[in-house]
């Protein structure tokens, strides 16, 4: 632990000593005034309010070529009452010809028209809001923080959009009391984003260097309330659902099964920026599938969270230890290890922020027992602090206990953590340094039970490089995180043994860009290296990689790229149904060529090609993804995997196919049918989702949901389940 203190000591030292004593100020101040005038939604901007403000034009294109004057002019206006913020737009555009990838809601803001606003109300840099619509006015919101985007978050507000033969006008109102922010402070952070996706550029009000993504919260206008803010507090959302279901499981030839089932969420607003969202019986039938894929690893793989009431503030639990290590992954909870759910009794989740540079975080929720697992409370605490302009200090807790019976708590089985991480970042962004020192807790574990984690970031305009070391004890769990690379499956045994590491990563960046290229916008240039050793004794993991990207003046792309692998296999593993590779050294290479069509075509495709070495055999792997837009109502797409590996006798050979095919047909914006084909001969599964959505009030919805599973080696049913639910979004 001695040498991951000092080297953050040393990477503190570096960027301290590396910084510009100029802070980064930002020129673009909106100054928004109060409005008593009744804003009807509409697109027509007809209110006398919209003619006294003056609006302010975004001011560069941040991709792809940073600081070139738009193509197209953009105009944005703010004000607000008691109840409500109201944003309206003005985009100017001669083409009419739009990209409307679907008038599903929460659209890919990269890959249609659109104009948004993004909101950080609280000025700490570290989250922030953002609601976009598109020219055929579906909305999109998403929950931005320092190092994620979370698409999946949802919210109430609304919106309207009309067309002109040169422009297009959105219209926008938010309820203040969705943005959490504390009365007090009167200047928020802000900032617009269009997409003209159709001429493939993005334009954004604030200046931002193209290093940075346009969302990038180190570079953010300021929005100045004159008026004041109005305190929020007292608001409460209920989101009651029924549902019914009928299902049948054939592999435990079980009668079908009939159920009836109720529960609902409420979010409180105790405060204009603490919330607490309670949850009783939840029910997650109408999310989304995770998309399978082919796992050629050693380890299992991460799916991330896609459940509602888990999302808001969910960056305050979410984002200690390592993005692909997180000590709390909240899919813990309700599922188990092989992703099934777990029934959930109920819960709480509070959080928000306490002043101008607090923010807290405290969770606590039930499982039922089944006939598999005693019932757990999942408990978390957590608290964040900034310091100086964009640096954190945070901790968290996190608590795991099984139930003895229905009333108490079993006193041995258990599973804590203790984290505490400091993370410093310049303000202009370009230097990012952290320390994580963490700590578990188990019956009767005394030693090796400690992880920790340090490392620098430099993010240059075309030169960027990350270095991190880390250290993780053979005792370390987490029991309401996501450590998979400690787990050592022996094929021999049937079990798996814990190995804790020592780590080291590097990656290293070259940017060449080419602004006057007809053709290119730049060529990226990258190298990767990854390294394991054993304590005390020698390197169990040594990767390193070389990569080479080119993005094209289309938005196609094409990308080449090479690695080297050294691999010390601990215990004998398997890949095929054959004989178990033994233990030892193993050292291959591969290449891999992958090319993307243009995003804005009605067809495209992307192709990836790898072959090679692998382990003391070889591996052909092809991947084929087609996508159709019959724009605006339909989306299709075929995603073909294939991958071969052979190894010398007697360890055998394999294929494994997967082919997941999706049909999306939204009929108009309130009625979307998806489905989804997963064919999967590694899993030995064939799975059907099929999901009707009627969204026949705002935020309201009737979800019919059929699922179905077969065996594909010997083909026949595993398990049918089709679903009703409805559920109503109420503000009282």
């Amino acid at each position: 632990m001695k040498i991951i203190f000092s080297f953050f000591l040393f990477t503190i030292w570096l960027s301290v000593s590396a910084a510009d004593s100029t802070e980064v100020n930002s020129p673009f101040v909106y100054n928004a005034i109060t409005t008593k005038e009744k804003i009807k939604i509409d697109g027509i901007l007809d209110e006398s309010i919209w003619k006294e403000l003056v609006p302010v034009t975004f001011s560069q294109e941040h991709w792809p070529q940073n600081g070139r004057v738009p193509l197209n002019k953009t105009e944005a206006m703010i004000t607000r009452d008691d109840q409500y913020l109201y944003v309206a737009f003005k985009c100017h555009d001669n083409n009419e010809k739009y990209i409307i990838q679907t008038l599903k809601r929460d659209f890919e803001f990269d890959q249609n028209d659109f104009i948004s606003v993004m909101l950080d109300p609280n000025g700490q840099k570290n989250t922030a809001y953002i609601f976009g619509v598109s020219p055929a006015g579906v909305q999109a919101e998403a929950l931005i923080n320092r190092f994620d985007v979370d698409v999946n978050w949802d919210n109430k507000w609304y919106s309207a959009v009309k067309t002109h033969p040169d422009h297009w006008i959105a219209e926008i109102a938010i309820p203040l009391f969705i943005l959490r922010y504390e009365p007090t402070l009167t200047s928020w952070n802000l900032n617009f984003l269009r997409g003209d996706v159709k001429n493939y550029r993005f334009y954004t009000w604030v200046k931002i260097p193209q290093q940075y993504d346009g969302i990038d919260l180190g570079f953010l206008g300021q929005l100045n309330w004159q008026d004041g803010l109005p305190k929020n507090g007292g608001k409460i959302t209920a989101i009651p659902y029924i549902n019914t279901s009928a299902s049948k499981d054939y592999e435990d030839a079980a009668d079908s099964k009939n159920k009836f089932g109720y529960g609902g969420d409420a979010k409180i607003t105790l405060s204009s920026n603490l919330n607490l969202d309670v949850t009783l019986n939840p029910d997650f039938s109408q999310v989304e599938v995770d998309r399978q894929v082919t796992n050629l690893t050693r380890f299992n793989l991460f799916f991330p969270e896609r459940r509602n009431f888990f999302l808001e503030n969910a960056d305050l639990f979410s984002q200690f230890g390592e993005p692909e290590n997180p000590i709390f992954f909240s899919r813990r909870i309700g599922l188990d290890d092989d992703a099934q759910a777990v029934p959930i009794i109920g819960g709480a989740r509070l959080t928000g922020n306490l002043g101008e540079t607090w923010r807290i975080g405290a969770m606590s929720m039930q499982t039922k027992t089944t006939s598999g697992q005693t019932g757990q409370n999942y408990s978390a605490l957590t608290l964040h602090k900034k310091v100086w302009k964009r640096s954190l200090i945070k901790a968290l807790i996190t608590n795991r206990q099984a139930m003895k019976s229905s009333t108490e708590f079993s006193k041995t089985d258990y599973g804590r953590n203790a984290s505490l991480e400091l993370v410093y970042q310049r303000p202009d962004g370009k230097i990012l340094s952290w320390l994580g020192l963490h700590n578990s807790y188990k019956q009767d574990v005394k030693k090796d039970k400690h992880y920790g984690s340090s490392g620098i970031w430099y993010n240059g305009t075309n030169f960027s490089t990350l270095i991190g070391i880390n250290t993780i004890g053979t005792n370390y769990t987490a029991d309401m995180g996501f450590f998979n690379q400690m787990d050592n499956y022996d094929a021999v045994r049937d079990t798996v043994i814990k190995q804790g590491f020592h780590g080291a990563f590097n990656m290293t960046r070259y940017v060449l860009r080419t602004p006057i290229n007809k053709f290119i916008n730049y060529h990226e240039f990258s190298t990767r290296t990854n390294i394991k050793l054993i304590p005390n004794s020698f390197i169990s993991e040594l990767t390193t990689g070389l990569n080479y990207e080119m993005s094209l003046k289309s938005s196609a792309e094409f990308s080449a790229g090479w690695s080297q692998n050294h691999t010390r296999l601990l215990y004998p593993f398997s890949f095929t149904d054959e004989i178990p590779l033994p233990q030892g050294k193993y050292n291959y290479a591969n290449f891999s060529l992958e090319f993307q069509t243009d995003v804005r075509k009605s067809f495209g495709y992307e192709i990836e090609g790898r072959t090679g070495e692998f382990y003391n055999g070889t591996i052909s792997s092809l991947e084929l993804g087609l996508r159709y837009r019959r724009q605006p109502w339909g989306n299709f797409q075929m995603n073909f995997e294939y991958n071969k590996i052979a190894f010398p006798d007697p360890f055998g050979k394999a294929e494994f196919l997967l082919i997941n095919p999706k049909l999306e047909f939204n009929f108009n914006r309130n009625l979307y049918w998806t489905t989804f084909l997963q064919y999967n001969t590694q899993a030995d599964n064939f799975n059907i989702n099929s999901r009707l959505q009627w969204r026949y009030k705002p935020m309201s919805d009737i979800f019919l949901v059929y699922t179905d599973n077969h065996a594909v080696e010997f083909w026949g049913p595993k398990n049918r389940t089709l679903v009703l639910k409805v559920n109503y979004w109420l503000n009282l």
